[in-house]
């Protein structure tokens, strides 16, 4: 019965020798590639913003700009249809805008001109436009990046 026990002791500490023996270098490898140390809040979301459009430290930036928008109104963010790259930045800018009320609106072309007529302003504390042109008339642009305008809404849209 001893012998029995040492036996199943044994095959365990080998398999467990094996199992450090084969994965011990690819573990190794990858904590000196990654560097691990502290993580560091919205990581990712700051190395898409930057990488988009240039904003650097958006995940801080970004939702400082939408709360002087004022708590009241939510936020409509123009994309284009046929660019992924502007659907993923309008919706990271949705995601950086919470706990703001986020209305995507998907556009075909380079323009919003129909679509920003059917929005009502007084629900409406700003219009985001992530890769779109924005009307020549709209005035107050807060340039955020280099594809991102915000227009915050103050009074009646045309």
């Amino acid at each position: 019965m001893r012998l029995r026990q040492y036996l199943h002791y044994a095959l365990w500490c080998a398999l467990f020798a094996v199992f450090i023996w084969i994965s011990g270098p690819i573990v190794g490898s990858a904590v000196r590639e990654n560097r691990v140390g502290p993580t560091e809040t919205n990581r990712s979301i700051d190395a898409y913003l930057n990488a988009l459009s240039g904003i650097e430290h958006g995940s801080e930036k970004l939702p400082d700009v939408f709360r002087r928008l004022g708590k009241d109104g939510s936020l409509v963010i123009f994309v284009r249809e046929d660019n992924a790259q502007s659907e993923f930045l309008g919706m990271m800018i949705g995601y950086v805008s919470w706990p703001r009320e986020v209305q995507v609106v998907k556009v075909s072309g380079p323009t919003v001109e129909k679509e920003l007529a059917d929005i009502k302003p007084g629900s409406v504390a700003g219009v985001v436009f992530c890769s779109v042109n924005p009307p020549s008339w709209l005035q107050n642009r807060v340039h955020l990046g280099s594809s991102i305008i915000l227009v915050p809404i103050t009074e009646a849209v045309p």
